[in-house]
């Protein structure tokens, strides 16, 4: 096609600008094949990705609900989407997990002993492996190898039970479910990236720098703390995507965090089933 056609190469409909007002192609130049336009392309897509990303990332830890509310309103391409931003938190959370004090996502075979469900995993390594502790020995490092793997994809299915949570707390919004889904990518990505920021820059906990020897810091740092953080970002990130006055927000935010530790024990649970039956 000659430059100077009127009709658009991808849809034959008449061109009236720089693009395509129906298929979005864009007007064919003979100067889109020079070497400096390739190279002119090129830098802006990584600029233009690098800063999308690091303005969402910052947004994201900054203000809390903000992106959700402007994805749903139809700004869309400032940001990154949903999605692709939680892909790449949780990219970066298990990136960092050498280096976090709180894998709070990661369930080593220890760890599963120590779940509510101990007793249904203790009864499955007395099936499957009896009184031989060498090759119990032998297969904890390979689940706990495979477990690392399916934790990064697993950690999605954590999304739509945030997104249910949220649809029966705002019920009388008369929102879609896609909504929710959207709030929910957002603040699960938050979790992740506030686990990152106190798991290695605080090395593990905020109360702990303040708290006393008292006798019972695990129960505080272990499930004090985690609903007190999930608390206050579900109480920052309601009052921007779901806007109600603070007592009822911060009922439900309390509310979210009570279910909060059901969901992580189900979760656990899954990628406990999956990694068993995958090694």
């Amino acid at each position: 096609m000659k430059p100077t056609d009127t009709k658009c190469p991808n849809c034959d409909t008449p061109l009236q600008g720089k693009f395509c007002h129906e298929c979005g192609e864009k007007r064919p130049s003979r100067k889109d094949f020079a070497l400096s336009h390739f190279l002119k392309e090129a830098f802006e897509k990584f600029t233009h990705l690098d800063s999308k990303l690091l303005r969402s990332l910052w947004l994201l830890i900054t203000k809390p609900g903000f992106l959700s509310v402007e994805y749903l309103r139809g700004k869309r391409k400032t940001y990154e989407k949903p999605l692709a931003l939680f892909l790449i938190v949780n990219l970066i959370y298990f990136f960092t997990i050498s280096w976090n004090n709180l894998r709070t996502y990661e369930s080593p075979l220890t760890t599963q002993l120590r779940n509510p469900y101990q007793r249904l995993v203790r009864q499955m390594i007395q099936v499957r492996f009896g009184d031989n502790t060498a090759a119990l020995n032998a297969f904890a490092p390979l689940f706990d190898a495979q477990m690392h793997l399916l934790s990064k994809s697993l950690l999605l299915l954590m999304v739509p039970m945030y997104a249910a949570i949220f649809a029966v707390l705002y019920r009388k919004r008369n929102r879609y479910f896609g909504e929710h889904l959207v709030a929910a990518f957002h603040f699960h990505a938050l979790m992740l990236a506030s686990n990152v920021l106190i798991g290695v820059v605080m090395r593990g906990t905020l109360i702990g720098y303040l708290l006393p020897p008292v006798g019972w810091e695990h129960f505080i740092l272990e499930i004090v703390e985690p609903l007190l953080i999930s608390t206050v970002l579900a109480l920052l990130s309601f009052r921007t995507v779901y806007p109600d006055t603070w007592p009822r927000t911060l009922l439900k935010a309390i509310t979210l965090s009570l279910l909060w530790m059901p969901c992580l024990i189900l979760y656990r649970l899954i990628v406990f089933l999956i990694t068993w039956h995958s090694v």
